[in-house]
């Protein structure tokens, strides 16, 4: 299939809504005044626009391109990972996120000093979470890359003054700035998709025809039912919306408990109805036998055959507009990482937010030229960032969410049997599911036995 693209119509939707976004940013900007109000949006986020915001975080590459991409190779399992971080989300919504609102910290790792006591331990928790974010974040530029190939864009320099002003307009305003950018972002995606999803209704009707999708797959996909391969693909990203970030930053700046539940309910609902399109886009491109390009996207090639000149160009804006409001909010994130759990080593005293947007500057920086060294399957990148947080942090934090009273030993020793199992299982053979299951089973025996000891302990000395 020859795409001809009209490049011309894209860059004028996107400087067109590029401008948009940096006008809400200055305008947000400028009541902006405490690190308080830049990360947390002063605690004051109601149900509409922490909805919209919790969508915005997920609604990016890996929902969308990364989705597609699968499902062209593998079918409707590509359906897994979407199906995961959606089970994240209404877990969050049947009442971990009220918990969570609860404990009234500015970060995930802030946990380890107020609950556990430990700040170094804080520490080296916001370390792994920044790592895990950053690497999120780099899977955003490569999305961008394959979406720019897909439309035969290969100067560097488009996508370097497209992250740029991304860049530029996420450090301005903070939190508060990226909610109002994310609403219309939202909208402006799933309208333009769900229209083209709708239009191809017959096509469409197939996903809800349970005999025909079971022929679908076992005719045009070799893949073979096997649960041990495809689970951690479900369960890494259910895992980690409980602990992660750039969740817990929005839900930390929900106005009451019961607005972090009810908008991490709603979310989890869009995404799991939202996800059937890109599964869809996917499958068809590999039932038309459409020929993607090394390093492009099914789903940019499907949109290209189905759909008129002037939907396509504005669903690739769309899909850019994904992609840049999960990397917008996720630059948030890690400055708030960055800048709350590391204070005592920065010079915030005079100089608070041009510091934190320098800082926000550097990250956006550095995940931008890495990726120019990085390509290949979007989800896999974004899985292992998961990982990092999950089989390191996952145990200690998520028992911090229902007990006030705890060890700092057990902490430690589950943090560090997770790094350990993190780094070990690399050297040995075994399943994928096994090399997260092992690792968060020495995470969670870590913690369980020095918790006895320490507990032990201090019975006998009374």
């Amino acid at each position: 299939m020859n795409m001809i693209i009209d490049q011309s119509l894209f860059f004028s939707i996107l400087t067109g809504l590029a401008l948009f976004y940096l006008a809400l940013g200055i305008w947000s900007a400028r009541g902006v005044r405490t690190l308080q109000n830049y990360f947390l949006a002063d605690r004051n986020l109601g149900v509409f626009k922490l909805t919209f915001a919790l969508i915005a975080s997920q609604l990016g590459s890996g929902m969308i391109l990364g989705t597609a991409y699968r499902a062209y190779h593998v079918g409707f399992w590509g359906l897994l990972y979407s199906i995961g971080m959606s089970l994240g989300f209404i877990i969050l919504g049947l009442g971990l996120a009220s918990r969570m609102r609860a404990l009234n910290v500015n970060t995930t790792a802030e946990i380890f000093e107020t609950i556990y006591g430990s700040y170094y331990l804080k520490l080296i928790a916001s370390t792994l979470s920044i790592v895990s974010l950053w690497g999120i974040l780099l899977a955003q530029i490569v999305a961008s890359k394959s979406l720019f190939l897909g439309l035969k864009i290969t100067d560097p320099y488009v996508l370097i003054s497209c992250w740029m002003f991304l860049i530029f307009y996420s450090m301005l305003g903070g939190l508060h700035s990226i909610v109002i950018v994310d609403i219309v972002q939202v909208l402006f995606i799933s309208g333009i998709f769900s229209f083209s999803f709708f239009s191809m209704r017959s096509a469409a009707s197939t996903m809800t025809n349970l005999p025909r999708l079971a022929l679908i797959q076992d005719y045009f996909f070799d893949v073979k039912p096997d649960l041990w391969s495809f689970l951690p693909i479900l369960f890494i990203p259910t895992l980690f919306a409980l602990i992660e970030q750039d969740l817990a930053q929005k839900l930390f700046a929900a106005k009451t408990r019961a607005t972090a539940t009810i908008s991490a309910l709603l979310a989890g609902l869009f995404l799991i109805a939202f996800s059937i399109i890109p599964i869809f886009y996917g499958i068809l491109a590999k039932i038309k036998h459409l020929i993607i390009p090394d390093g492009g996207s099914p789903l940019v090639a499907t949109l290209f055959f189905i759909s008129s000149k002037t939907v396509f160009m504005l669903a690739m804006c769309g899909i850019m507009a994904a992609i840049t409001s999960t990397a917008s909010s996720l630059l948030c994130a890690i400055s708030s990482n960055v800048v709350q759990d590391f204070s005592a080593f920065l010079p915030l005293e005079n100089h608070k937010l041009t510091t934190t947007r320098f800082i926000s500057f550097l990250i956006g920086i550095s995940a931008l030229i890495m990726s120019f060294y990085m390509s290949g399957d979007i989800l896999y990148i974004l899985e292992n960032s998961y990982r990092i947080s999950v089989i390191c942090l996952f145990v200690p934090t998520v028992i911090a969410y229902f007990a006030t009273s705890l060890y700092k030993q057990a902490a430690w020793t589950s943090v560090l049997f997770g790094i350990i199992g993190l780094i070990g299982v690399q050297y040995f053979p075994m399943s994928l599911i096994m090399k997260d299951v092992i690792p968060l089973a020495l995470s969670l025996g870590g913690y369980i036995c020095a918790y006895v000891i320490v507990w032990t302990k201090k019975q006998l000395s009374l």
